[in-house]
């Protein structure tokens, strides 16, 4: 059934939301942020790195503790470390963050990193999801289905094969990396989400439904919802 996506995902005020996987986090989360800017102060800032957002993607950049300026209206304000000439921010301390989100309705953690790449194996310090967070998306692009392993498009290949192995991606096998460790959401206790994302042509709505179906089968207390940030379309099976 299609559905806005701020409607599946229950995102209330005060949600700390980190967002981990591959293909797609940067554009979910900065999406996000603009739907709920119409529903208060947002913050956008990573546990990892980002790129630097380009300009009109929010109202205000901070790189530095002193320069920062509580919002008094609803803004979408991106915190992080400039990272000197790699166009890169990372994460600021987490006892300042954990202050500057006492500012802000909504806070959005990019928690993962997979440098582009649509498919990614957990290294053993990935993905860092504070404790705070209230809910964890998970990222599976639709197109890597059917695809045969490749060290061309998949993140920490090496252990991808060690762990997982060289079979076709199949929906066993999308199954089998979200229950590996430290897997996409490692040890994260509230509430998890899985996005099956890319889905644009009528084919990969029926291949997203059938995996969205298999995975609410086999995973306990896991939500998976599945569309295309491109085409603003969300489904819940």
């Amino acid at each position: 059934m299609k559905k806005d996506i701020l409607d599946i995902l229950d995102i209330k005020k005060n949600d700390i939301i980190s967002i981990t996987g591959s293909a797609g986090k940067t554009s979910l989360m900065f999406y996000l942020a603009k739907r709920l800017r119409d529903k208060g102060k947002v913050l956008v800032t990573t546990s990892t790195k980002i790129k630097v957002p380009k300009n009109d993607e929010y109202d205000f950049l901070y790189t530095s503790k002193k320069d920062y300026k509580r919002p008094i209206n609803n803004k979408l304000v991106v915190i992080g470390k400039l990272i000197k000439d790699k166009n890169k921010l990372k994460s600021i301390d987490k006892d300042i963050l954990l202050e500057k989100i006492k500012d802000f309705d909504f806070t959005l953690i990019e928690a993962d990193g997979s440098r582009n790449l649509p498919l990614k194996y957990w290294k053993d310090y990935e993905p860092v999801i504070y404790k705070e967070t209230s809910k964890a998306i998970g990222i599976f692009p639709i197109k890597v289905l059917g695809k045969k392993p490749n060290n061309d498009f998949i993140y920490n290949y090496e252990d991808y094969i060690r762990n997982i192995g060289k079979d076709i991606i199949s929906k066993e096998i999308i199954l089998k990396l979200i229950k590996s460790k430290p897997g996409i959401f490692k040890g994260f206790e509230g509430k998890k989400i899985i996005y099956i994302n890319q889905v644009e042509s009528n084919e990969e709505k029926e291949k997203a439904y059938d995996l969205a179906k298999y995975l609410k089968d086999n995973l306990d207390e896991v939500m998976v919802f599945y569309g295309s940030i491109l085409k603003e379309e969300y489904y819940e099976n």
